[in-house]
């Protein structure tokens, strides 16, 4: 879905809008106001990925933004996005010498942010054989 990204976060688009164009011509509307916005957070998983459930509600000064793009993302629910992101752990992260198994707790802890679910993953580091 697309989505737009301001000054490096990730925002839904507010309700009645559906492209960046449209956006542009809002905030332009609204340049000397507080716009209400829907971030998704990020603390728990990686981008192009995000938790439906993981949204807050912010106010944006509109004259303050630097930077707005449409990006495109993939927003599952939290129960689908950590089924999958456990899928992605037992495949590859156990190729990984930072992978240390958690037995009776939460083995996803330390990957959430680390790792997409297309297993692209900034800290991996190949076991040597």
């Amino acid at each position: 879905m697309k989505i737009l990204e301001i000054d490096y976060d990730y925002y839904s688009y507010p309700q009645g809008i559906s492209s960046i164009e449209e956006f542009i011509s809002y905030i332009n509307r609204n340049y000397n106001s507080f716009i209400s916005m829907t971030q998704f957070e990020v603390e728990n998983c990686a981008f192009p990925y995000l938790i439906e459930e993981e949204k807050k509600q912010k106010y944006l000064n509109v004259s303050q933004m630097k930077c707005v793009t449409e990006v495109d993302a993939t927003v599952l629910p939290k129960i689908e996005y950590d089924a999958r992101l456990e899928q992605v752990v037992r495949t590859k992260c156990v190729d990984c010498t930072y992978y240390t198994e958690v037995v009776n707790g939460d083995n996803l802890k330390g990957h959430r942010e680390k790792i997409t679910l297309d297993g692209d993953c900034w800290g991996f580091v190949k076991k040597e054989d």
